[in-house]
């Protein structure tokens, strides 16, 4: 086995480049950074992301589909609410 077999994936991302691959604004990624809803290191003033960090935050934002439950009568939700309304009177 090479010695490069044995080594984890050691690359560092940028801001920039986690933006990229999330397909999100650099602006989102440094906020949630900051808020601390991403894994990540900060390095004097910059911040860096390694692979896992953004394997962790794409499962993090993963969330299931989940279909609205469709209304009895048929009716959309505007219809809904309005018939709510008038009853409600």
């Amino acid at each position: 086995m090479t010695a490069a077999a044995e080594l984890p994936d050691l690359r560092l991302y940028t801001v920039p480049e986690v933006a990229e691959i999330l397909h999100v604004t650099e602006v989102w990624v440094i906020r949630q950074l900051r808020a601390r809803k991403l894994p990540g290191r900060k390095v004097s003033r910059q911040w860096f992301l390694t692979r896992g960090d953004i394997e962790a935050a794409i499962e993090s934002m993963a969330r299931p589909a989940i279909a609205p439950k469709p209304d009895p009568a048929g009716l959309s939700r505007g219809s809904r609410r309005a018939l709510n309304r008038r009853m409600a009177r």
